[in-house]
């Protein structure tokens, strides 16, 4: 997939949070409350898919790709207490599950663009340029994981210009 596909689609995935959110409020499947947290998920997923794509641009550290990965992740961990909280679990089992699934099933897609987001920059930048928290070296760990195993290893890094232990870190 080419890398700018990669953020226009993860921004058109922000988009779907407060446009379905409208969409299910007005035949009375969601609250105006979960509206205004679809509108939240959405600019802040908007915004940061926008500020990610300007940093690929000219980067030197991954701030906003990591925050891509860290809001789904905070939207896949918060989503289901929230509506558990507001609904009470009956109901959330029984009348809510398909809204929550798919909003579940959004927020997993965009927390895989950000890690392939990631991946583009660390090709683009080279890991010798680029620094890096410890997620990011389990997430290219596991990448290098699956590499070895498919015998793709050789291939990656040379792509990416490094050899094993170049990487630096930041903790």
């Amino acid at each position: 997939m080419r890398t700018i596909k990669k953020y226009a689609l993860y921004i058109l995935l922000g988009l779907l949070y407060p446009t379905v959110k409208v969409i299910w409020y007005i035949n009375g499947l969601v609250y105006l409350r979960g509206v205004v947290y679809g509108l939240i998920a959405g600019v802040i997923t908007i915004s940061i898919g926008i500020l990610a794509l300007k940093e690929y641009e000219g980067a030197e550290k991954s701030v906003w790709h990591w925050l891509a990965a860290l809001a789904q992740s905070i939207i896949i961990l918060l989503t289901p207490i929230i509506m558990i909280h507001h609904l009470g679990l009956k109901v959330f089992l029984t009348e809510k599950m398909a809204i929550f699934i798919v909003f579940y099933g959004i927020a997993l897609v965009q927390f895989g663009l950000a890690v392939f987001m990631f991946r583009g920059l660390i090709f683009k930048l080279g890991a010798d340029k680029l620094e890096m928290p410890r997620v990011g070296f389990a997430i290219l760990n596991t990448v290098f994981r699956v590499r070895k195993i498919t015998g793709k290893l050789e291939r990656t890094l040379r792509e990416m210009g490094i050899q094993k232990g170049q990487f630096v870190h930041v903790g």
